[in-house]
């Protein structure tokens, strides 16, 4: 009798919780943006599960309309679609939209720090200095693309060792992406045989595969006390303290040999303003140094080196294109000379291919999520504090009233009448607002000369004549094309 009136009680304890969650919810509904009803506590994590985010977002957009909200777990989101409604939200009140959400991985694991988890004033003045530092070391001069030609010739190198055969370039491509910021950060590159740094960037990728921008890291952080790993999330906090175990010995081993009059890269730029600064200073402590590293690292590798292996896809699927980019490149820089920055404003099939590859490819559609510090008035709606907002740019690059048959792969698109490349305000691939992506210019000359300088050296062949690997994408913090092979034939 006394275990069923212990039962009873616990039974009446979990309806209580869940009335308590359902009623908190239900309040906090109020002027919400519309949106569908979930079960209690859970939200509707479960409609989360019947696909992939963008996919389920474009049926929620034609439902609900250009800004809606789902509730998952005890997260509110918010997801802003249609250009002119991210164009008022993270332009015209960008003080309102531009900072982070209070999840998981931004408060506990990056502790609200770095270029990506921080918000305000430490933001801005974050901001700041980074981009005066990067300047410094090579961002937007020649000096930058020299150490690009050093690893566009080992990609190269390594391609031609291939002798024809198929083979995967992730690996090789991610590498050589990664030692062109470390050239930045460290002042140093690693070799393609450094075990630990090979590991390294293997785990980025797996990293950005499990932190998806609405998975469970951010909804049930809580999970992570449950036994056993079912969901990955302690998986992603362990590599998240393998990086930042990787980027401390980095910065002690700079420490060690820092000299005040000589300032070899990123790392001595930062050493040097904490020197005069103080340690203490919030934008020059030792914690937001190694989250900016790890932020740099991760923005600097990943998308880059999936744009490269996106191109290659999309040539292989559509060989008209990829013989009118190679005429193009024969036409303008032969076979004699590399390719350089310089040449892209006499290519404009190739700028505007590449384009091409950025809307269709889509690596962050979801952008990096926003967050509400507080409620925010927005198209007739309340955005609760501590919402997640989602700036969807899958809403502008993927609309057929923005580009006619968004599914078809056509450059052309981004070309005028003349044939000159069309400057679209609308291509938000790279985000929108104060937070687009810094590396912006940096991720397209690199894009430009690893995939034209392939494409110079190698015919691009499939590895099963009439097969073609799937364009389908597995969304992560990137969207990301699923493990291929291909042939690189080496031209006469």
């Amino acid at each position: 009798m006394a275990v069923l009136e212990f039962l009873d009680v616990k039974v009446a304890l979990v309806v209580f919780i869940a009335m308590v969650v359902s009623i908190k919810l239900l309040t906090k509904r109020r002027n919400l943006p519309p949106g569908p009803y979930g079960w209690p506590v859970l939200g509707s994590i479960g409609l989360m599960k019947t696909g992939k985010p963008t996919d389920i977002f474009r049926k929620l957009r034609r439902k609900y309309g250009d800004v809606f909200s789902i509730q998952l777990g005890t997260l509110t989101v918010v997801v802003i679609n249609g250009y002119e409604n991210l164009n008022e939200a993270f332009i015209k009140r960008a003080d309102d939209f531009s900072d982070r959400p209070p999840t998981y991985v931004i408060v506990e694991l990056s502790k609200e720090k770095g270029l990506l988890a921080s918000s305000g004033e430490l933001w801005k003045q974050n901001r700041t200095f980074v981009l005066k530092a990067l300047r410094e070391f090579g961002f937007g001069k020649k000096s930058l693309e020299t150490k690009i030609h050093e690893e566009v010739d080992i990609f190269v190198k390594y391609v031609m060792e291939t002798g024809g055969k198929p083979f995967d370039i992730s690996r090789i491509i991610h590498v050589s992406v990664a030692n062109v910021i470390c050239s930045i950060v460290f002042g140093e590159r690693f070799e393609n045989n450094d075990e630990r740094f090979v590991k390294l960037v293997s785990l980025l990728d797996e990293a950005a595969t499990i932190n998806k921008p609405t998975g469970l890291i951010s909804c049930f952080p809580a999970l992570r006390h449950l036994p056993g790993d079912m969901f990955k999330i302690k998986r992603f906090q362990k590599l998240f303290s393998e990086f930042l175990k990787y980027f401390s010995e980095q910065v002690q081993m700079h420490r060690d040999t820092y000299h005040e009059n000589e300032t070899r890269d990123f790392i001595d730029a930062f050493i040097q303003e904490q020197h005069r600064c103080g340690p203490n200073t919030p934008v020059f402590t030792d914690d937001n140094l190694l989250i900016t590293l790890l932020h740099l690292f991760a923005a600097g590798t990943e998308t880059i080196a999936t744009g490269v292996r996106y191109s290659i896809l999309y040539l292989l699927h559509n060989p008209h294109v990829k013989e009118r980019m190679f005429e193009e490149i024969n036409t303008v820089v032969g076979q004699s000379r590399p390719l350089t920055g310089a040449d892209r404003s006499n290519m404009p099939y190739t700028e505007a291919m590449l384009t091409e590859v950025l809307r269709c490819a889509n690596i962050v559609p979801l952008s990096i999520q926003h967050g509400a510090r507080r409620d925010i008035a927005f198209k007739g709606f309340v955005i609760p504090k501590d919402a997640m907002i989602i700036p969807n740019l899958d809403s502008v690059l993927d609309d057929p009233k923005v580009y006619p048959e968004p599914e078809k792969f056509d450059p052309s698109r981004f070309l005028d009448a003349e044939g000159s490349v069309v400057n679209d305000k609308k291509m938000i691939a790279f985000s929108i607002g104060r937070r687009v992506c810094l590396g912006e210019s940096l991720a397209k000359l690199e894009l430009f000369l690893f995939v034209t300088s392939l494409l110079q050296k190698f015919d691009l062949q499939l590895e099963t004549s009439g097969v073609f690997p799937s364009l389908e994408g597995r969304l992560g913090l990137t969207n990301s094309p699923l493990p291929y092979n291909f042939r690189a034939i080496p031209r006469c």
